[in-house]
């Protein structure tokens, strides 16, 4: 039983299966398969004799069957394992497993070393910059952390300049990060060139708006925390950047643009406005001509 953070779960998972030698892997759902239909796939014999590893993601609906779990402790062959994945495992079924883990959500700095180990294992070279960009990219998301180490692992041996690192990240080109800087740097016409940019490469608006309304909170947060001589969270290298970006700005007008965010954002959900169109408003309201 391996629930919680589902990379480091699925990392175990794998650790297991791999320590188990050659193994048939059948693999179901736990929001589909019936705790009978499971029991008939572990005790039914192979036709070959192999051994088989029964994985259930999802497994959180069978956390609670009681007598799944007698059963497949009194009645499982000797040469099928069965393991299941999901949130929150406590129950019945990890009472009676032989192995039950929970793994918590990483902390920060045990997100740093996640995303460090998973770069030396798809042998990229380890650099502070590069893990930086990574874990803000990833947003505390170990899934997303790993799919965007896989991305970087396809320029192994390449040469790319380090101002294009950037382009790897947010799943495609153009990334936002050229419309939010854009906005926080109170450029008006790059902020309108790269919004539509994005537009026509069919980045949803809506996501683009909850993205802007959480870059002008960071910035926000940055300053508050500089002025009461706090450290502000996040990579040295954003938090230098947003807080030359707030500074320029100042906390009152810095409070002046999530009211007029969470303005636009009550007209869209009444209806009286389109995300993409709440996007120029703001711009060309609140950005300096």
């Amino acid at each position: 039983m391996y629930s919680g953070d589902p990379l480091l779960a699925e990392r175990r998972l794998k650790e297991r299966l791999n320590s188990l030698g050659p193994v048939r892997k059948l693999v179901f759902f736990g929001d589909e398969i019936t705790p009978e239909r499971l029991l008939l796939e572990a005790q039914t014999p192979d036709l070959f004799g192999e051994k088989r590893a029964i994985v259930v993601r999802w497994a959180d609906p069978l956390r609670g069957e009681r007598d799944l779990a007698h059963a497949l402790r009194a009645h499982l062959p000797e040469n099928v394992a069965v393991f299941f994945l999901g949130e929150d495992l406590r129950g019945p079924l990890a009472s009676s497993a032989e192995e039950a883990e929970h793994f918590p959500r990483p902390t920060s700095r045990a997100f740093r070393e996640l995303c460090e180990t998973l770069m030396q294992e798809a042998g990229l070279s380890v650099h502070p910059f590069v893990v930086d960009l990574l874990v803000e990219a990833a947003g505390g998301d170990t899934l997303r952390l790993a799919q965007e180490v896989q991305k970087f692992a396809v320029w192994k041996g390449g040469k790319l300049p380090r101002t294009r690192l950037f382009e790897l990240c947010f799943y495609g080109q153009p990334q936002p990060y050229e419309f939010l800087d854009a906005v926080g740097g109170g450029d008006r016409r790059a902020a309108l060139i790269a919004l539509d940019k994005l537009l026509r490469t069919r980045w949803n608006p809506q996501v683009l708006f909850h993205l802007l309304v959480g870059h002008m909170r960071g910035l926000l947060a940055t300053l508050s925390a500089a002025n009461a001589n706090e450290n502000p969270e996040g990579p040295e290298w954003l938090v230098r950047r947003r807080l030359s970006q707030a500074r320029r700005h100042g906390e009152p007008r810095l409070i002046t643009a999530l009211v007029l965010l969470q303005d636009l954002d009550v007209r869209i959900k009444l209806g009286e406005l389109e995300p993409a169109d709440a996007l120029h408003l703001f711009i060309l309201q609140w950005v300096p001509a």
